[in-house]
């Protein structure tokens, strides 16, 4: 009869748990599901841990990394160092990505794109798709590379 009761307990505390969790969603969106994720996967562990079914270091270490996804920007903010570094790479990036088509010549785009004078908008198009699959930043490549291939793409394009 315990049991009974402990399951109906439980049963009636993810069910309003679960009300609350896809109200505060359509408020909050996004940022609020990751938050009560990590919290859950948190509480999770250190729940397998008490009750011995997972080691106690794995459990800990996995907790910190959810910690970590709160506190890593509230000490990027409080460490001035570490913010002169991260605005720094931010900065980097953004050099990468402001590659416009007028540091290009037609024949630069030509050669990076592997193409004649005489390639039609297919060819181009082509070309550009080949290339941005092997280059593209989510693909192990580089966002240097990738925006000079977009930027022969679209100067080549805006001369057809």
């Amino acid at each position: 009869m315990g049991r009974i009761i402990i399951i109906l307990a439980a049963g009636l505390l993810l069910y309003i748990g679960w009300r609350w969790l896809t109200a505060e969603y359509a408020k909050k969106g996004r940022p609020f599901a990751v938050k009560a994720l990590l919290v859950g996967i948190a509480v999770l562990l250190i729940g397998l841990a008490a009750i011995g079914r997972a080691h106690w270091v794995g459990a800990a270490l996995a907790s910190l990394l959810a910690v970590l996804r709160f506190c890593l920007p509230m000490l990027l903010k409080s460490l001035p160092f570490l913010q002169q570094i991260y605005s720094r790479n931010a900065h980097r990036k953004t050099e990468f990505n402001n590659v416009s088509s007028s540091e290009l010549s037609v024949n630069e785009a030509l050669d990076i794109l592997g193409l004649t004078t005489e390639s039609s908008k297919e060819d181009i198009i082509a070309a550009h798709r080949k290339l941005i699959q092997k280059l593209h930043p989510d693909r192990g490549g580089n966002e240097y590379l990738a925006s000079r291939v977009n930027a022969a793409k679209d100067l080549l394009l805006a001369q057809v």
